[in-house]
């Protein structure tokens, strides 16, 4: 009996840890600002939910370049478990459907309210659109997860032609497509 005993006890003792990986949950707003069959720039507001907002206080106060360095880190850890270099900020976008690559986030601004912690920055576009637009969030890792709600999209038509606004799922990702 004590031979089982202390072998139980060993195998508590000598296992090794499992690696837990956080789950961040982030619900992202959008205004896409269109007009003359063109996306000029895309502001973007994430709100994380309560525990992360909690730890990126604690980890980076209200800094926002030290929690731009939290939010979007040089280094990946994709779902394989191996790493890659940071690429598109989990923005994605594509014209008349074609993919705009290297979407870099301007004017990065955090705060607090309420608790919760919130990221605003602009994706700069710039671009002509013959017919669409499509935006999306996600993460190729394990980390974040995207909670999309249509109410939180708006398009700024600063032109004369109508658009219109849908949310559509693809392959289990929300998508945001803007028609002209």
């Amino acid at each position: 009996m004590k031979i089982w005993l202390m072998a139980v006890l060993c195998s508590f003792i000598f296992t090794l840890p499992v690696s837990a990986h956080p789950h961040v949950f982030i619900t992202p707003k959008a205004t896409i600002v269109t007009g003359n069959h063109a996306v000029s720039q895309i502001n973007v507001e994430w709100d994380f939910d309560d525990m992360s907002s909690a730890l990126f206080k604690e980890s980076g106060g209200s800094d926002s370049a030290a929690i731009w360095n939290l939010v979007f880190p040089q280094m990946q850890l994709l779902v394989n478990g191996s790493q890659a270099p940071r690429s598109g900020y989990y923005t994605y976008l594509e014209i008349d459907g074609k993919p705009y690559p290297n979407l870099m986030p301007a004017y990065f601004q955090t705060t607090f309210v309420d608790g919760i912690l919130q990221c605003r920055f602009t994706l700069f576009i710039n671009q002509p659109i013959n017919h669409s637009v499509t935006l999306w969030f996600d993460d190729p890792t394990i980390y974040n997860q995207f909670d999309m709600y249509p109410g939180n999209f708006q398009i700024d038509n600063q032109g004369a032609q109508p658009v219109s606004l849908e949310q559509r799922s693809e392959s289990g990702i929300d998508k945001i497509y803007v028609s002209f």
